[in-house]
């Protein structure tokens, strides 16, 4: 059930960030997509960060109760699972012939912007092969905000700085 979870909070991130991402996209002001670049990386922080930090309270509420130990490879596997769309419509635009970039944008929504400083064009045939090999690390950018946003709040609430 979390894992569900996980990817209903990546799908409604990257629906918010591509109603962002495309108002502004057809603009050529360079201000306005930076902004919108760091926007739409914003939300992708807030809602998976908020999500992270729901989750580690529960987590210690039921600590607290007694009611379970937490499962500290949980969290991890969450975070990973929030990667695997990004990284499996990366797979295909590695690996695949057909023409996928113009979908992996979408698939992407939070990195609209940023994979447009990337390569304008919507066509995979535009890409180059260290283009493609740039946009991997971005694949991993939900997994590493959901691990980094539980670790840190499980701590905090563990601690008792948080009630």
């Amino acid at each position: 059930m979390k894992i569900l979870k996980t990817l209903a909070a990546v799908f409604a991130t990257d629906l918010l960030s591509l109603f962002i991402g495309l108002t502004l996209a057809f603009s050529s002001n360079i201000v306005l997509r930076i902004i919108s670049s760091v926007c739409t990386f914003g939300i992708l922080i807030c809602i998976l960060g908020s999500f992270a930090f729901k989750t580690a309270y529960a987590d210690v509420k039921a600590v607290r109760k007694g009611d379970r130990r937490p499962s500290h490879i949980m969290p991890f596997i969450m975070g990973i699972f929030s990667s695997v769309p990004a990284i499996i419509s990366w797979l295909i635009l590695k690996f695949s012939d057909i023409d996928f970039y113009r979908w992996h944008k979408l698939i992407n929504g939070y990195f609209l912007q940023i994979f447009n400083f990337i390569n304008p064009n919507a066509s995979s045939d535009s890409l180059t092969e260290s283009q493609i090999w740039s946009i991997l690390p971005f694949s991993l950018a939900p997994a590493v905000v959901f691990i980094i946003c539980y670790y840190i709040s499980f701590r905090i609430y563990n601690k008792g700085l948080l009630q």
